[in-house]
């Protein structure tokens, strides 16, 4: 389901860093409307918007001018865009990669844009916010920025750097060093997008997830290792279809491919482990159903189109089934309790 909705798996870490700079991380979330269960649960849906509103405010409460850069150390492009990770692993090149990202990227939010422009001697692959979004875009930009290129560098070489880095906003006043450590020598702020120049040798170059090493992307999603794939499937199943439900048909094929298995492979081995696809998917789905009534303002018809329903009477029925209630009496019961709370 894409559009204004992200996963708040962005997030991840958020919390530690604001304690950590002594400020409160739940009270900025709901400032900026988020609700504060998005800090520690990768797999509600939250407005970009709001995500936006976040990173400026974390970043004012922790006088941290560079929060958006710290906030992309150890995040992983794979594990932020849902689907779309299995589309580019299939790329035969960095610049093939960036380019399928930027046309596709709608699939995963319409609250930015990533473009690829190709310049004398490479390309320039830029990051924007749409028009309507928050004021600022200064932190979602390094962050973003950091991120691409750190993903880049995952094909290449860990001292990998982007031929230069451009930023709309003005020079830090502050010390660079942060800057300089997720891009390299070569800054330039008050430019007319934000972006990374790559040089011809990176866009050129083979992507590492290609051939034996097809899981690599599937890896950092799942955090899934070779000799632990027969033990753990059933979690790297269930870690799969979270990652891929709000945004794309959730089916038995999908998986499998992102996991580089055969389908029938795949339900041979989950039945051996005493469990099946069918019965993941609809234990995901009910999680998911029960956060997005407990945590979101989300209505019935779109709860089901997240997770994957023809139509609101069928995610009905499935409720029914997995709570013994209808939704429209967990609903009720969820507001009794929050004004309770609340009171």
């Amino acid at each position: 389901m894409a559009g204004p909705l992200i996963r708040s798996a962005i997030l991840d870490g958020a919390a530690d860093l604001i304690r950590a700079h002594g400020a409160r991380p739940a009270q900025i979330a709901r400032a900026c409307g988020l609700p504060a269960a998005a800090l520690h649960d990768p797999d509600l849906l939250v407005h970009a918007v709001a995500v936006l509103r976040f990173f400026e405010a974390a970043a004012a409460a922790c006088r941290m001018p560079t929060w958006g850069l710290a906030m992309a150390r150890g995040a992983r492009l794979a594990a932020l865009i849902g689907p779309l990770w299995i589309l580019l692993r299939n790329a035969r090149t960095v610049g093939r990669m960036c380019e399928e990202l930027a046309d596709n990227f709608d699939l995963y939010s319409d609250a930015a844009l990533v473009g690829v422009e190709r310049i004398k001697g490479g390309a320039l692959l830029s990051w924007t916010t749409t028009a309507g979004q928050h004021d600022s875009e200064i932190q979602m930009a390094g962050f973003s920025l950091s991120v691409l290129a750190g993903e880049i560098r995952s094909h290449l070489h860990r001292d990998w750097m982007p031929a230069a880095v451009l930023f709309r906003h003005a020079r830090p006043t502050e010390a660079l060093a942060p800057y300089h450590a997720s891009f390299g020598a070569d800054l330039r702020f008050n430019q007319d997008r934000n972006a990374l120049m790559l040089d011809a040798e990176t866009l050129e170059a083979p992507l590492r997830a290609r051939g034996s090493a097809a899981r690599a992307l599937a890896s950092r999603v799942v955090r899934l290792e070779e000799d632990r794939l027969e033990k753990d499937l059933a979690r790297s199943v269930e870690s799969v279809v979270r990652s891929l439900m709000p945004y794309a048909p959730c089916t038995v094929g999908e998986v499998s491919r992102a996991l580089d298995l055969a389908p029938r492979t795949l339900q041979v081995r989950l039945q051996r482990q005493g469990t099946s696809f069918v019965h993941i998917r609809d234990a995901v789905r009910a999680d998911l159903a029960a956060k997005y009534l407990r945590h979101s303002e989300l209505s019935a018809a779109d709860i089901a189109e997240i997770l994957g329903y023809a139509d609101p009477t069928s995610f009905s029925r499935s409720f029914r089934r997995w709570n013994g209630r209808s939704l429209r009496e967990s609903r009720r019961g969820t507001m009794r309790n929050a004004v309770g709370t609340r009171l």
